[in-house]
């Protein structure tokens, strides 16, 4: 006799529990992956230097909170998974929550978060913002590329001009939206 596809091979605990209430591979994994970025930023913020002037709330004080907040949110979510929860159908969205994920749409979209850390630096923040917006709206299933363009390369130049010329914030433009905002 053949063993069960991996989608029905569940764990004893998790066989018990009806099939609508057992957990799901994915979800387990974002709360893993919850729990770990949130311990990696407390951990990270044991780095930053404290100037001897604070002497109250200190620099390292808020990447405590949100990593603290975001490891107690995975493991909080890992345990109601492991229980069997599951949120409220969506009424208002046309999904199947029972539909496998498509990992050819995370890796795509894993590839063009990390090109956009690597173009950042080179042809500027809002291009990079923008192709990433683009390739990450393919991948969810966009049925064009210019409007996603579009969208992205007017809402990152926005933003751009919004850090860069209103708050002072350093991202980089890439020497056309440098030379092009040099008036401002």
């Amino acid at each position: 006799m053949s063993a069960p596809p991996t989608s029905e091979r569940r764990t004893p605990a998790a066989a018990a529990l009806p099939a609508e209430r057992r957990p799901r591979r994915g979800e387990l994994v974002l709360s893993v992956l919850l729990v770990a970025l949130g311990a990696y930023l407390v951990l990270d913020a044991r780095g930053i230097a404290v100037p001897g002037s604070s002497n109250t709330v200190g620099p390292r004080f808020f990447p405590y909170l949100v990593g603290g907040a975001t490891a107690l949110v995975g493991a909080l979510l890992a345990i109601r998974i492991l229980r069997g929860d599951r949120g409220p159908e969506e009424d208002g969205e046309d999904i199947d929550p029972d539909a496998p994920t498509s990992w050819r749409a995370v890796a795509i979209i894993a590839v063009a978060f990390l090109a956009h850390a690597l173009l950042i630096n080179v042809v500027g923040w809002p291009l990079a913002v923008t192709s990433m917006f683009g390739v990450v709206a393919w991948a969810l299933g966009a049925r064009g590329v210019v409007r996603p363009l579009i969208a992205g390369g007017i809402t990152s130049v926005i933003i751009w001009l919004l850090f860069v010329k209103a708050l002072g914030v350093v991202l980089p433009g890439g020497i056309l939206l440098e030379l092009a905002t040099e008036w401002m």
